[in-house]
């Protein structure tokens, strides 16, 4: 279901170069399309909580999946002018943003915490996931039969998602006696505020990433059809990456924001390949910007709880809502950038921001272990025992 919620997004950025063509449209208007969708969904997320209080989890997260469904079905049958792509953009963006909140409940409802981790990593592979679907859709349907075609079938698969959703009487209880983590101490903002701010960078420039990987093969000589495949190999590579770290982070007690920080300045070297213009090196920033640089979503999710027992929802909206406004404003930045200049530039400035982003998460995590002493005598006591 989150898949299909960020699907419109990444359906306009992977079919850009059709959609563009076919509209008459500017090479920028992709960045503001994006940011559009990321911004109202950060906004939508902050109401999220008393709507599923009032309907429930279960037809909250049905709502998404059908939000989707339309918006979908209204670019493939009615965008002729950019104000329609971007009236369907803000709605699609309202649908995710209430319906990210609503599938973590399920998440904390139904999965025990021994696999929490695992399951925040299927959970956030949803946005590779996305960014494979709508790569497939090039070569398979967008250039055979039409971009809009591709949108149709997007909205018959969220259709379809929806009718798969669970009933409230198939969801268990299996999270809600989670065993507390070595966290302990008050509440601090300001070390979560950090964390917000590197969070933000780091989907900023990941976000820029499935935006902008498809229309940057294609300026660097690589065929739509080929920079379709591209997409969609890295997006699933980097899908099985999410999950892959969420798995180890059930079975590996370590430093997983020092992780994450490590994921973004790798992904900031993967950025810089791909303003070189080099086909060859093209293709491996986009298969390693996948596989590090917007691979950390759900392990910083876990981490960030992990440190907050009991305050879970309070540490992650502030997280969360960095995390949605960098990926509302990183398309936007990079589209508004490559306007007055060229990818080379926009893709070098994307790297610098990544690399910063990384340094600023290491930041966060200092001030926040400074402010929480139980957690640090935690960390001290596995030291000596490994010792």
């Amino acid at each position: 279901m989150t898949t299909a919620g960020v699907l419109p997004a990444y359906l306009v950025g992977v079919l850009w170069v059709q959609v563009r063509a076919d509209l008459g449209l500017s090479t920028s208007l992709l960045g503001l399309l994006v940011a559009a969708f990321f911004a109202t969904s950060a906004v939508a997320a902050l109401s999220a909580g008393a709507l599923v209080r009032r309907l429930g989890t279960v037809p909250v997260v049905r709502l998404s999946g059908l939000t989707a469904a339309v918006t979908m079905l209204v670019v493939a049958l009615a965008a002729a002018h950019p104000a329609v792509l971007v009236a369907a953009l803000v709605v699609a963006g309202w649908g995710n943003g209430v319906g990210q909140p609503a599938s973590n409940d399920l998440i904390a409802r139904s999965v025990s915490a021994g696999r929490q981790g695992l399951a925040y990593g299927l959970k956030q592979a949803a946005i590779p996931l996305s960014t494979l679907l709508a790569g497939v859709a090039v070569p398979l349907v967008a250039i055979p039969l039409g971009w809009r075609t591709a949108f149709g079938l997007g909205a018959v698969l969220a259709l379809l998602v929806v009718l798969s959703v669970p009933g409230p009487r198939r969801l268990g209880s299996a999270g809600s006696s989670s065993p507390p983590s070595e966290a302990a101490g008050p509440f601090r903002r300001a070390p979560l505020y950090v964390l917000a701010a590197g969070l933000a960078l780091g989907a900023g420039t990941g976000n820029a990433l499935g935006a902008f990987s498809v229309s940057t093969a294609v300026a660097g000589g690589i065929a739509p059809a080929t920079a379709g495949v591209l997409a969609a190999v890295a997006s699933g590579v980097g899908a099985l990456a999410r999950v892959l770290f969420g798995w180890l982070a059930d079975r590996v007690r370590t430093r997983w924001l020092l992780v994450v920080a490590a994921q973004m300045s790798v992904g900031g070297l993967s950025y810089a390949l791909l303003g070189t213009g080099v086909e060859a090196l093209i293709a491996i920033g986009a298969v390693v910007g996948y596989c590090t640089g917007w691979a950390w979503a759900g392990l910083s999710t876990y981490a960030v709880t992990r440190m907050h027992h009991g305050m879970a929802a309070q540490a992650t909206s502030i997280t969360q809502g960095g995390m949605g406004l960098g990926a509302a404003l990183g398309p936007l930045a990079f589209g508004g950038l490559l306007s007055v200049s060229s990818y080379a530039v926009a893709w070098t400035a994307t790297a610098a921001l990544a690399v910063v982003g990384g340094l600023v998460i290491v930041l966060g995590r200092h001030l926040l272990l400074r402010e929480r002493p139980a957690l640090v005598a935690a960390h001290r006591r596995r030291a000596a025992a490994r010792a």
